[in-house]
């Protein structure tokens, strides 16, 4: 091989290291680019390699001071001055004291990139750290009296810092004390160790700075005692206040001292002493930080934990209620009557005509087989939001028409087909969550491909780019047509016409991006122009995680359909491990003990462009991120009016505020300490199993409102109990979004809860036979969620069945079962059981109305007969005569009962 050819070669080589290397950054660049976040990526890759670069060069400066120093005031070493082996020569490396110095060299080189690759994973508390600002308008922490800002931007970064200062000061005394060793300055004669003058202050300074760093290390600890369980609660107790904290102010105080003897061994010339000092840090600490705190705990606490702990059991709760945003929460009495009425429940129509009795599982699967229509559509999941229907707020079911590329016939699965044809999803399907057909399937308003409306709420760019699906990336505006969507016997297709994604307008871009993916089509074929855009990076979950690294997020993204759109709705947390007192829980794999909703982001299900709005502007860590990215947070009242009213208030978040709550609704020391009124969320049976309720979406008029509101709502019992205590409220509409209410329900009588209302249903004769039937005949029956829908101060009790037959997978709803006090019906929907319950036989034919007057009675009636007329005309609007003839029968039997009053 000729030597121009390994120079090609090794060019060659080089060259494809170089791409490979550099196309993630720049593919990288590119996105951010796309999407206005050049602010974020600069500002991350500046942090992450300043503080790279930053702390290898600190250490790198530490480490060359120290063996300098040793080098030029050390002493004549065997090492370091010329002899025999100075004459010797190794190939490229000269003599071994050259080699010596080269290697030494590379190795504090590498070291100081480890240890600067170890600093910048900290990017995120440098960035707190350097734009902290205080927390306004929250109680400062009541042992230190400092500002809650401290423990969450300072403190991470403070804790950081000593650790690494310490490794690095340990590893160079090390060192150091090697060196001394190999260039003569520290020698071993007849078991004794002799230091020479500059080998001994140079070890007393290395050890006076590490002891006396130790001892800041207590200072620090001492403020983890804010954090800490010693007790039964969170936070600094009795014990930990007089006696932790005692021992770790003792410690470091003797730290001080040992640090300060250490230098003055420089004079003195004697290890002995500030060793000694040193040492007693052990004794002191176990007698301060361990005996005496048991002792103390054993026989001051104990014997009175409740008036001793009283103060910080108080804390405990204050800053346990701030950190959740639970403390906002305002507890309301529910008399939960039992007298409500048929006038009642049509004064609240408007609620019950927005009852969810499609369960998101069931309906996902009628979905499925109803509108996914092709084998390579799929709905990854149901929504629920509200919408303006006919002037009324309506709560309605949503789910997106996604495009899955892998179920696609294996044949099919070309390149050309995979990232050129087949790009997008299509369309959405939109049901009340209220309504079924005669077959016992949900009441579509949007559907099928082209879309078709029965609503006023349209959809002109149905195409979905960017959604839940995890499908490769797509080149659009190629010499190829994208596949739109089915249409009979042929395939309509389209052309991209959005903003989305990145133009391939020069080589160097196809060189990229074909780099990235390992795809040389990327790049050679003849389909792709200058006009063509790479689409990448779609899967929304993964955009916002890769545009925000710093938030975290809602696992529940949902559809949003404004403004002929179709938009993705993602809500993020800001969160923290650094509250004081306050009560840590879980969120995926790790622990927090604060947290707040403070961002909705909204996504172009078209274009991919993102949109962070700040739905809390009293949260201060979302203003030191805003300060840290500017540009990138706008404020809630941009977003467009239409959006705005289609924000929720999230689950993940709603549930840890109420589980939180379960305790922490008890406010006073006493009762909390005793536990007295723990609860639970309330539980029930479904898919055969008991299992918690999960909060739901509702549209209702709370007992104390005037108006129609989109609200979620969960449900609790005492502890170990089935009966049910309280409900928490949170609201969605603006301008009252996030506001919390707690229902609390008399305590002196007793109010049936799901779980016991469950009991009741299978013990009814008539429908555990209805039921036991339909098990024996080749199907199943699914069980649906109960739903507690507050009704005036009264609670109704609903919950929908489904009938599956072993030979299709998609689930018909039958039957909605509803209970009030002590009764409890089963008919076709949810007008028929409400019928039945509160006028067949039930509050009819004895208690308030025998005893009312006629013209009450009369009233009543004729209120209902207006209904089932109202009914029957909707009905065949509707042209459904099945639903016309059972209210004309309805409404004769309700005439007649009004011919034979007397």
């Amino acid at each position: 091989m000729n030597k121009k050819m390994i120079i090609a070669i090794t060019l060659f080589i080089a060259l494809y290291a170089l791409i490979s290397i550099s196309s993630g950054f720049y593919a990288d660049y590119e996105w951010f680019r796309m999407y206005k976040g050049l602010n974020i990526f600069w500002v991350l890759f500046f942090t992450k390699f300043n503080v790279h670069i930053l702390f290898a060069l600190i250490f790198i400066g530490i480490f060359s001071f120290n063996f300098l120093l040793i080098r030029l005031l050390g002493g004549k070493g065997r090492i370091f001055t010329s002899n025999i082996l100075s004459k010797l020569q190794l190939p490229l490396l000269g003599t071994p004291k050259r080699a010596l110095f080269i290697l030494l060299a590379i190795s504090v080189l590498a070291a100081g990139f480890m240890m600067g690759g170890a600093a910048s994973a900290f990017w995120k508390e440098y960035l707190l750290f350097k734009n902290a600002v205080a927390f306004t308008g929250f109680p400062k922490d009541p042992i230190f009296s400092m500002d809650i800002g401290l423990y969450v931007f300072k403190l991470p970064f403070f804790q950081f810092l000593y650790g690494w200062l310490m490794t690095s000061l340990v590893i160079t005394a090390l060192f150091s004390i090697v060196f001394h060793i190999v260039n003569g300055g520290i020698l071993i004669r007849d078991t004794k160790i002799e230091f020479s003058l500059f080998a001994r202050a140079h070890i007393s300074t290395l050890l006076a700075m590490i002891v006396f760093l130790y001892g800041i290390g207590y200072k620090l600890d001492a403020y983890e005692l804010l954090f800490s369980k010693i007790g039964k609660f969170y936070g600094a107790g009795y014990t930990a206040v007089h006696a932790n904290l005692l021992a770790y102010h003792a410690a470091m105080v003797i730290s001080f001292i040992a640090a300060a003897l250490f230098l003055f061994n420089i004079f003195k010339r004697s290890f002995m002493l500030p060793l000694i000092v040193l040492a007693t840090i052990i004794p002191v600490f176990f007698i301060l930080g361990s005996a005496f705190p048991g002792i103390q705990q054993r026989f001051i606490v104990e014997p009175n934990e409740l008036d001793k702990e009283r103060p910080y059991i108080e804390h405990n709760i204050k800053f346990t209620r701030i950190a959740y945003d639970i403390a906002k929460a305002r507890e309301v009495p529910f008399a939960n009557k039992q007298n409500l009425t048929y006038q009642d429940i049509l004064k609240n129509k408007n609620t019950l005509d927005n009852v969810r009795i499609w369960d998101w599982q069931p309906l996902k699967k009628s979905y499925k087989q109803l509108q996914e229509l092709k084998p390579y559509y799929y709905f990854n999941d149901v929504d629920v939001d509200r919408y303006m229907i006919n002037n009324r707020k309506i709560a309605v079911n949503l789910s997106a028409r996604e495009l899955d590329i892998n179920r696609l016939g294996k044949n099919s699965q070309t390149w050309q087909n995979r990232h050129l044809l087949y790009t997008h999803g299509y369309g959405a399907v939109l049901s009340r969550v209220d309504k079924i057909t005669s077959e016992g399937q949900p009441e579509m308003l949007i559907y099928d491909i082209p879309p078709k409306f029965s609503v006023d709420i349209l959809i002109e760019r149905p195409e979905i780019y960017f959604g839940e699906h995890d499908n490769a990336y797509i080149i659009t505006n190629t010499s190829m047509k994208e596949f739109d969507y089915p249409y009979g016997e042929e395939n309509k297709f389209t052309i991209y016409n959005g903003t989305g994604g990145t133009q391939l307008d020069s080589l160097f871009k196809r060189i990229m991006f074909a780099a990235v993916y390992k795809d040389i089509n990327i790049l050679i074929s003849g389909t792709i122009s200058e006009n063509s855009r790479l689409h990448y990076r779609r899967n929304i979950v993964e955009m916002v995680r890769e545009y925000t690294p710093f938030l975290d997020f809602d696992g529940d993204p949902y559809l949003v359909i404004s403004d002929k759109k179709m938009y993705w709705i993602i809500d993020a947390y800001t969160t923290t491990d650094q509250f004081p007192y306050s009560t840590p829980t879980d969120i995926g794999n790790r622990k927090i003990n604060y947290v707040r909703n403070s961002v909705k982001i909204v996504i172009d299900a078209y274009n991919g462009t993102m949109d962070y709005y700040i739905s809390d502007e009293n949260d201060p860590i979302i203003k030191v991120y805003a300060n840290i990215f500017p540009g990138i947070f706008k404020e809630m009242k941009n977003m467009p009016a239409d959006l705005k009213s289609h924000i929720r208030y999230p689950e993940s978040y709603f549930t840890i505020q109420a589980r939180t709550l379960l305790r922490y609704h008890m406010t006073r020391p006493d009762v909390f300490y005793n536990n007295e009124d723990a609860w639970h969320i309330a539980r029930q049976v479904q898919d055969n199993k008991e299992d918690e309720m999960r909060s739901y979406y509702l549209v209702t008029r709370l007992p104390d409102e005037k108006r129609d509101e989109f609200i979620m709502i969960l449900p609790f019992t005492p502890y170990k109990k089935d009966n049910m205590i309280a409900f928490l409220t949170a609201k969605c509409d603006m301008p009252d979004y996030g506001e919390l209410k707690l229902y609390q329900l008399p305590k002196d009588k007793l109010s049936y809860g799901p779980l016991q209302v469950d009991s009741r249903i299978n013990q009814n004769p008539d429908i555990s036979k209805q039921l036991s039937l339909w098990n024996q005949r080749g199907s199943g029956v699914i069980r649906g969620t109960m739903l507690a829908i507050p009704i005036e101060e009264s609670i109704l009790f609903i919950e929908p069945l489904y009938l599956k037959s072993e030979s299709s997978e998609m689930p018909e709803l039958k039957r909605v079962i509803v209970a009030f006090s002590d009764k409890i019906v089963m008919e076709k929907d949810l007008p028929a059981a409400l019928e039945r319950l509160f006028s067949g036989g039930a509050f009819i034919d004895s208690g308030p109305f025998m005893d009312a007057s006629m013209e009450s009675r009369l009233k009543d009636l004729a209120v209902r007969a207006m209904n089932h007329y109202n009914q029957a005309e909707s009905s065949m609007r509707e042209g459904n005569w099945t639903k016309y003839g059972e209210h004309l029968n309805m409404l004769k039997e309700i005439l007649e009962r009004m011919n034979s009053l007397k």
